[in-house]
């Protein structure tokens, strides 16, 4: 399929090339934040809008109800090519309040800390039985399919009540939706299977429900009115794709930073250090590279900028996860930071769901790899291997790991 040219544009570019170190973002962002923090810039799409890098005018952004996170009848910018918008069952991605408040005051019932906290033994339990895999086997081990995909894959399933059988089919299907240099009708195609899936799934719980995130939701009522298949197809999508692929790669990139460094590792040992750790991992690889985006829906003013209605606004978490002025050490994982939260879970209404399973996910995997295999250590040098960087969520395609 021919892509349709895009048009010229008097802009910059997007800065994207990691030229120092697959862990070190482009160095133009730092330029950026102390020179011009709002800024207007071409995406490879075509579409123009303002790019955000420091952390205090994210912070303010996200938080302003001005800016909708609804994309409908709008191109935003991306990375892909002939990207036209995807017409998905509807979710909280695409709802601004007060509709989102609602929906995610419902969702937010399976997917408190206390119930992320009460999932711990069992994904201790799943990363029990990769990891004893990985011995079985014998190095070298990809690290990726064997623990890093496998744990949270098996987990959003299960929290989800969807068939952990089938969890091969929607790593492929997210793949596909999630590089840059799948076709539109690729990504199409993959959408399509996931809904007609999920359909499926939705019409069984509704049958017959048992103690699962989708039979509740399946039980439950917005406004009065029962939840509709479609908003619980679209709820299970939503959660099914964020819910595994950007804690997996931050597992992997994770994994690959801490090999061959005891002083971190060690901070494994204890649960206050241990969760220290987890949040520096979190704050250097922000996985969510390329930022958040939003759209004004009415002329508004940032940091003594006016940004038009109607105009797109992308916050780089990753570069407010490096900001100078909140962070001693900006750009290497430090336990002993200052206590300034990072954004790589968003911030606002629309603050990741995921993010406290997500944090016992990580601990909980970081903490018995390295238990099992101290030594653990990369085939390769880990600048050496292949990384993410056409991709939304940033990560490796491989990480072959020995001990």
């Amino acid at each position: 399929m021919v892509q349709p040219a895009v048009k010229p544009s008097a802009l910059p570019e997007l800065p994207r090339e990691r030229v120092t170190h697959p862990f070190d973002l482009p160095p133009e962002y730092v330029t950026l934040r102390d020179a011009a923090p709002i800024s207007r810039f071409v995406w490879p799409n075509g579409v123009e809008g303002w790019l955000i890098t420091t952390y205090d005018l994210q912070r303010e952004v996200l938080a302003d109800n001005r800016f909708s996170i609804d994309r409908a009848g709008n191109m935003p910018p991306s990375l892909a090519l002939g990207r036209k918008p995807v017409m998905m069952p509807r979710s909280l991605v695409a709802m601004d309040p007060p509709e989102h408040t609602k929906w995610r005051r419902l969702i937010m019932k399976d997917m408190t800390p206390g119930k992320a906290r009460a999932m711990e033994p069992r994904i201790e339990a799943i990363t029990a039985e990769h990891i004893a895999r990985m011995r079985e086997q014998g190095p070298p081990v990809d690290l990726l399919p064997a623990l890093a995909f496998a744990v949270p894959s098996a987990i959003i399933c299960e929290l989800l009540g969807v068939p952990v059988a089938d969890q091969e089919f929607f790593q492929q299907q997210t793949h596909v939706r999630s590089s840059v240099h799948s076709t539109p009708d690729q990504v199409d195609e993959a959408t399509i299977a996931l809904t007609e899936y999920l359909r499926g799934v939705v019409d069984e719980k509704k049958r017959r429900p048992v103690d699962d995130l989708l039979s509740h939701l399946g039980q439950g009522e917005i406004d009065g009115e029962p939840v509709s298949r479609e908003y619980m197809v679209g709820m299970a999508m939503l959660l099914l794709l964020a819910g595994h692929e950007t804690t997996a790669s931050t597992i992997g990139v994770g994994v690959a930073n801490l090999m061959g460094r005891p002083e971190l590792i060690k901070e494994l040992a204890t649960p206050d250090s241990a969760d220290r750790l987890v949040e520096e991992v979190l704050r250097i690889h922000s996985v969510i590279q390329y930022g958040v985006v939003r759209r004004a829906t009415e002329d508004v003013e940032v940091g003594g900028v006016r940004i038009a209605a109607g105009e797109w606004v992308t916050c780089l978490l990753a570069s407010a996860n490096r900001d100078e002025s909140k962070y001693g050490c900006p750009h290497a994982i430090d336990v002993e930071q200052s206590k300034v939260p990072h954004i790589t879970f968003g911030y606002g209404v629309h603050q990741c769901l995921g993010m406290s399973l997500a944090r016992v996910e990580l601990r909980v995997v970081l903490r018995a790899l390295f238990a099992e295999f101290p030594d653990l250590r990369p085939v390769r040098p880990v600048e050496d291997l292949r990384y993410r960087e056409d991709m939304f969520v940033y990560g490796l395609y491989e990480l072959p790991v020995e001990w």
